[in-house]
């Protein structure tokens, strides 16, 4: 599932749920789940996610929650005690079914912004995470200011069109798919080409490509601040979360998640 799915996931508005939501591994909310394990009952917090690499996904061959928020929600529910069930559903439904209480959380790089804080509270940040600047190995371009003039490229169909369109490059060249995206930077069809930081490091983590750099410091031209979402009256759980969010940002796990998926120290949320 590696594409860019910037339009629709980070900047694109939330659309009431409109289609029969699809059930990964439970059927409905637990509105916070039962008992905590100290109560007897194993607490149940079910996460709706869009199973998205490399964001909330579930593993196709053992069954279990991976991906940078996945495996946070599940480092926060082993220290809590905690039973995590997951949801699925289209991006654009996640609000509205997290509203309809199919799910007690949204799990899935969902950037907070002033519209979706109007409809669900936000935990604290839980990492940070915006566009990757990618060229050639041998390349010296250090930055968007060094692009005028360049041939650039992106995906069809994401805002790094938009950005590319702005550099000042002397040709822009969209490509329709990831592997494309790359493979014109491999062959030099590109200077330079923009794409989703994520989606690209998790890229290069499962296949390095001693062709291809990463620019490196990058400043995103797009940042954004990931969080989790909960509904407005289930303080309980946000108070939960932000207490085992801050717990884990205090061990090594924390920033192992991060790695394990291309980010790094500049995507931690302080």
């Amino acid at each position: 599932m590696l594409k860019t799915k910037i339009l629709r996931k980070r900047f694109a508005a939330l659309v009431p749920m409109g289609v029969a939501v699809a059930l990964a591994m439970t059927a409905c909310g637990s509105g916070g789940g039962g008992a905590s394990s100290s109560g007897g009952e194993q607490k149940t917090i079910t996460i709706a996610t869009s199973n998205d690499a490399p964001f909330s996904f579930t593993d196709q061959a053992t069954g279990e929650l991976k991906g940078i928020d996945g495996e946070m929600i599940n480092a926060i529910a082993e220290a809590k005690g905690w039973k995590i069930k997951v949801f699925t559903s289209e991006y654009a439904t996640l609000i509205a079914a997290l509203n309809a209480k199919k799910a007690d959380a949204i799990v899935d790089a969902m950037y907070i912004t002033d519209d979706r804080k109007k409809q669900i509270n936000f935990t604290d940040p839980w990492y940070t995470e915006g566009e990757a600047m990618v060229v050639p190995a041998d390349s010296t371009l250090a930055s968007r200011d060094d692009v005028k003039g360049k041939v650039l490229g992106a995906q069809t169909g994401t805002v790094f069109k938009d950005l590319v369109d702005s550099l000042g490059g002397s040709q822009v060249k969209l490509f329709d798919s990831q592997a494309a995206l790359l493979a014109a930077v491999e062959n030099k069809q590109v200077d330079a080409v923009f794409t989703d930081s994520a989606v690209i490091g998790y890229s290069l983590v499962q296949k390095p490509n001693p062709k291809l750099k990463l620019v490196s410091p990058y400043e995103p031209y797009y940042p954004g601040i990931i969080g989790a979402g909960v509904r407005k009256e289930d303080t309980q759980l946000l108070q939960d979360l932000n207490s085992g969010l801050a717990d884990l940002k205090k061990t090594p796990k924390y920033l192992e998640i991060l790695k394990k998926y291309g980010l790094g120290e500049a995507n931690m949320a302080k």
